[in-house]
């Protein structure tokens, strides 16, 4: 689930503030929500950022509050040639893609029963379709130049049950699988493939729900950190799986969630 960010956290690690001084990094949906928490880290840890989004006004906005240079790509990745142009001007920029980290996705909260093919087109464009292009043309792009780092970012929700999540679940879900099966087919060229699946990360997507009392104390129950996710954390996964300090980790699937899918909801203590 998304977040919107504004500024940078002050929970950096210091061995990982300079752990990608000097490569190039693309983030999509890099300018809101997780994406822009997740630009700004790779950036203060040293990439150059290529952020893409569909609005350029708030790309641009984002990229200025940025070190290192940022690239603005303003595009639609719902549009079937969009994920190949993006690479293609990054590239042309960059000369080189080490990091891509694919963010960008929507949920379609409509009743299973309700549900038209339009519906399910849309988020399957941009969910799945996009960054499938992305991450496979990537990954040969990667691949010429000695390997790098493919970071998708799915949700809890992959694989939980939610009502009226259907769709977003089984985009979600396709990434989980495709991680495993690109990590398998890119491995030997160095590429490495993870996700992240973040669970209920403080966002105003969320507002309604942490505003709730009684919602929101129902759910901690169910957290053993006993809190809801913040941006920096997702952000600092993100920065480990692009870095070198996850060389031996690919295929992999992060829950971010502070153990709520690991874990059964507490049994009350008998009275």
């Amino acid at each position: 689930m998304e977040v919107d960010v504004t500024s940078s956290t002050d929970t950096h690690d210091p061995r990982t503030d300079a752990a990608l001084r000097g490569r190039t990094a693309l983030v999509t949906g890099g300018a809101r929500g997780l994406g822009a928490a997740i630009s700004r880290r790779l950036a203060e840890a040293g990439a150059r950022v290529a952020l893409v989004g569909r609005d350029k006004d708030r790309l641009s906005a984002m990229a200025a509050d940025l070190p290192g240079e940022p690239l603005v790509i303003p595009a639609d990745l719902s549009e079937p040639d969009a994920p190949l142009a993006v690479l293609d001007t990054a590239l042309s920029t960059f000369g080189r893609l080490d990091a891509l980290v694919s963010n960008a996705g929507k949920s379609q909260p409509v009743p299973s029963h309700l549900a038209t093919a339009a519906d399910l087109d849309e988020v399957f464009a941009l969910n799945v379709r996009a960054p499938l292009l992305l991450a496979g043309h990537a990954a040969g792009l990667m691949a010429e130049s000695g390997g790098g780092t493919i970071v998708f970012v799915s949700s809890a929700l992959s694989n939980r049950g939610h009502p009226l999540t259907s769709a977003y679940s089984a985009t979600k879900g396709a990434l989980d699988a495709a991680t495993r099966a690109l990590a398998a087919e890119w491995g030997p060229s160095a590429v490495r493939v993870n996700t992240v699946r973040p669970g209920i990360t403080r966002s105003d997507m969320v507002a309604p729900l942490l505003d709730n009392a009684s919602i929101l104390a129902a759910y901690l129950k169910r957290v053993p950190l006993g809190r809801v996710g913040e941006p920096a954390d997702v952000a600092e996964a993100v920065l480990f799986l692009s870095s070198a300090a996850s060389a031996y980790i690919t295929g992999q699937l992060l829950d971010l969630d502070g153990g709520w899918g690991a874990t059964s909801p507490p049994i009350p203590a008998s009275e």
